[in-house]
């Protein structure tokens, strides 16, 4: 893998000298986003879409190491070792396109100072690093959709890093992501079996998108990595404490019952399901009892903002042209249903593409799909085989061009139809790719054998 793993970090550093460069020339009307403590690209128009094609480059360089690094796998040190260069590497662009490293700051900032983050109400206590949330998200902040695990941790950051400026928690929380990916590494080992360990860790610590995700500090990276520690549990046979993790994890951000659902459908002949439904059962009761008072404030929040479903930039989109709305989502939501029931009756049945048919399901079901959320589907990737699982691979990668639109105001429909069908293009072609491919290579794995749990 050393051979061609090195190109990962070596994209992301190519990348951020580009974006440093390009950003000397940046107009002038953008002097004042340029001087927050984290500069977020965020309708930048024609200058906007240079940025992103500096993160362009460095996805696409960094791609073509992360394939051949999963052809030709390493050990679990140098792994981590190009992980750690890749992340250090994107942590050095000067730019990032999402602004949710500053809600995490502000639901921390806001927890620290006894105000509530679940609340929708202008915030009137001032301070350097409020000041700079407010200018990315106006006054009130937005709602915090998080769970109450989340919100503590980041009131801790706040409060041990915000005595260094403003941009300490910022660096602190994109920092913490990183870290957290890093460590996806040594517990993939321990949660998938031998014969595939190496690709997983390979496929989840060295994927672009993912490395990018965490550069900018997205949360999900928390879920996968506890996840990831619950299976590894059950895998060692403590059914119970792993099943109970996996539940838990919701109590970071809700998709960690999706990892608890997995873990039922992959169990469910398995002489531990029992064990697992009961784990299962007892994290999500301690989910609620928890959660309760957050999901009550979440609710009247929402009652009070008066927001609407309304799809963007997805498959839901796509289908309200010619239908309208309505039927969009109803179609989308049989369409994602029956992925789910087909991939639940198949991996009950031992079959791995089943898992490939949840992973498309859970996707659909998304309404703005940004790339963070292909790290929910990044693991079960490696739980497939062969084309299925270039598929889920070429997905997550073709992800990042959510980023467009934000990066430079075009949200024409031309660019939203693009966009949107963009992953799932390339899920298809890498599909096809991969399976014609492996007429002539063994570079794809073997045919698929039954699927008997991670």
């Amino acid at each position: 893998m050393t051979t061609y793993a090195f190109l990962v970090p070596t994209g992301f550093a190519v990348g951020a000298i580009l974006c440093r460069l390009l950003l000397r020339q940046a107009p002038a009307a953008f002097a004042i986003d340029r001087a927050q403590p984290l500069v977020v690209v965020t309708y930048w128009g024609n200058f906007g879409s240079l940025m992103f094609l500096a993160l362009l480059a460095a996805v696409a360089i960094a791609s073509v190491g992360y394939v051949a690094a999963l052809r030709h796998r390493g050990t679990l040190v140098m792994t981590v070792v190009w992980s750690i260069l890749a992340c250090i590497a994107a942590l050095f662009f000067p730019v990032v396109f999402s602004s949710d490293a500053y809600a995490y700051a502000a639901y921390g900032w806001m927890a620290l100072h006894g105000l509530n983050p679940y609340a929708h109400a202008a915030v009137t206590m001032r301070g350097p690093l409020l000041d700079a949330v407010l200018w990315q998200w106006g006054n009130p902040p937005p709602v915090c959709v998080y769970g109450p695990a989340f919100v503590w941790f980041a009131q801790a950051v706040v409060a041990s890093f915000m005595g260094f400026g403003p941009d300490a928690p910022l660096w602190a929380f994109r920092t913490a992501a990183c870290a957290a990916l890093i460590l996806c590494a040594p517990l993939a080992y321990a949660a998938f079996p031998e014969n595939t360990r190496a690709a997983a860790a390979t496929g989840i610590v060295l994927n672009p998108v993912a490395i990018w995700c965490c550069a900018e500090g997205h949360n999900d990276v928390y879920v996968i990595a506890l996840a990831l520690a619950g299976f590894a549990l059950i895998k060692q046979s403590r059914a119970f404490s792993g099943a109970a993790l996996l539940a838990l994890s919701a109590l970071l951000k809700i998709p960690g019952l999706i990892a608890a659902a997995a873990a039922l459908v992959a169990y469910a002949r398995d002489g531990r399901f029992l064990r697992i439904g009961a784990g299962v059962v007892a994290g999500g009761a301690v989910c609620v009892a928890v959660s309760l008072p957050a999901l009550e404030q979440l609710a009247a929040g929402s009652s009070q903002r008066g927001h609407s479903y309304f799809p963007q930039f997805s498959l839901q989109y796509v289908l309200s042209l010619p239908f309208g709305s309505t039927a969009a989502i109803v179609f989308a939501a049989a369409l994602a249903s029956a992925c789910f029931v087909t991939g639940a009756i198949g991996a009950w049945k031992g079959n791995r593409i089943g898992l490939g048919m949840l992973a498309l399901g859970l996707w659909i079901a998304i309404p703005n799909p940004y790339p963070w959320y292909a790290l929910w589907i990044l693991p079960l990737a490696f739980i497939l085989n062969g084309s299925a699982r270039w598929a889920l691979i070429a997905l997550t990668l073709a992800s990042i061009v959510r980023y467009l639109p934000d990066s430079t105001t075009d949200v024409s429909q031309s660019t939203a139809v693009a966009i949107a069908l963009a992953p799932l293009a390339a899920a298809a072609l890498g599909f096809f790719a991969a399976r014609h491919l492996a007429q002539y290579t063994f570079a794809f794995g073997p045919p698929g054998k039954p699927y008997a749990g991670p």
